[in-house]
């Protein structure tokens, strides 16, 4: 298996972008050669496909607040009632969320059982996690028994900003592992997980999630097959896999998935948004993945997910966005119900 490191060196523009893909991008009448609308969608069909949706992995304020302008995440889960989502589950760069999602919720059911919101609300439930960057310690078996304990904690995060992958794209010494990339994870990774494992096994049915965030592929793949040789009862999401910081192959999708991983397509890393006018996306790679992965495998180990929050990226817009997008691409309402629906309630442990 290649290393991510080899092929961003190796290649001229990143791991999917192939000199063919980048002429046609530059292609002085691209628009009247290659645009391709789609199918058309209605509106009804995308609030019919978005009611009863879980969103995994989404952000807001006041959490992450080195990005000012975020929407509030108050504001996001007033708007996913209306929408009639069934969950959401809020991510903070810095720390946990469970604790704010416990009081968010508590006092949007106390509005909406005064009919603040009108007699058809329906408050989504709201969930959280924590993330393992150095705000919370690094991976801090304490700092995760903390999470747990405190209830509604559904994803267990790894190092995003803080992880050593990312220092070394940016040219920076440090940042944290959590294995050494060759098959041997660190001590305090091997306590999470032990501790996630335990927790899991629980008599009242909750569940909480590894999500690896920004994690090198190689650390991916440790973790992997630790948890898969030791069989332990830990569900593993890849945070967007096509976001060109995570990406990853077809073949390393297909082992991923083998080994028992989720894979998260989300509409941040994919779908354009005022913020990232300038990010190179892999579009047609993400789509094409999706369905090549949906043919040979079927939509069970792939999940839907936002990943907005971010100043100009409310969540609102950016779910239905990827939903209309995924219609347009041909996705079945089915296909995009296991996505959407199915599989995370399996994840967070709320079938």
């Amino acid at each position: 298996m290649a290393d991510q490191y080899d092929d961003w060196k190796n290649l001229r523009f990143g791991r999917v972008i192939t000199e063919e893909e980048l002429s046609k991008r530059t292609d002085p009448v691209w628009p009247y050669k290659y645009f391709d609308p789609g199918l058309p969608v209605e509106k009804e069909h995308v609030d019919a496909l978005i009611e009863g949706g879980i969103d995994i992995h989404l952000h807001g304020a006041p959490s992450s607040g080195w990005l000012p302008g975020r929407p509030k995440l108050i504001d996001t889960a007033i708007k996913a009632g209306e929408m009639r989502m069934k969950a959401l589950v809020f991510k903070d760069l810095n720390g946990k969320t469970n604790n704010a999602a416990i009081i968010i919720e508590d006092m949007i059911g106390m509005m909406a059982a005064g009919n603040s919101f009108g007699e058809d609300f329906r408050p989504a439930e709201l969930y959280g996690g924590i993330v393992l960057n150095y705000p919370s310690g690094g991976i801090n078996p304490a700092a995760v028994k903390s999470a747990l304990e405190y209830g509604r904690c559904k994803m267990v995060w790894l190092p995003s900003s803080d992880a050593a992958h990312q220092y070394r794209l940016l040219g920076r010494e440090g940042g944290i592992r959590v294995s050494d990339g060759r098959g041997t994870l660190t001590e305090e990774m091997t306590k999470v997980l032990d501790m996630m494992a335990d927790f899991n096994a629980n008599s009242r049915g909750d569940r909480t999630c590894l999500s690896c965030s920004h994690v090198s592929n190689a650390e991916k793949f440790d973790l992997l097959r630790y948890i898969k040789k030791r069989g332990m009862d830990i569900k593993v999401c890849i945070d967007h896999c096509t976001q060109e910081l995570t990406m990853v192959t077809p073949d390393e999708a297909r082992e991923m998935i083998e080994l028992g991983a989720y894979l998260e397509f989300s509409s941040a890393a994919i779908v354009p948004w005022p913020g990232m006018k300038d990010w190179i996306l892999a579009y047609g790679y993400s789509f094409g993945l999706m369905k090549e992965l949906i043919k040979e495998k079927g939509p069970e180990h792939l999940v839907v997910t936002s990943d907005a929050g971010q100043p100009g990226n409310e969540h609102e817009g950016s779910i239905r966005n990827f939903i209309r997008e995924l219609v347009s691409q041909g996705f079945s309402d089915e296909e995009i119900r296991v996505m959407f629906k199915e599989t995370p309630a399996r994840l967070l442990g709320i079938e």
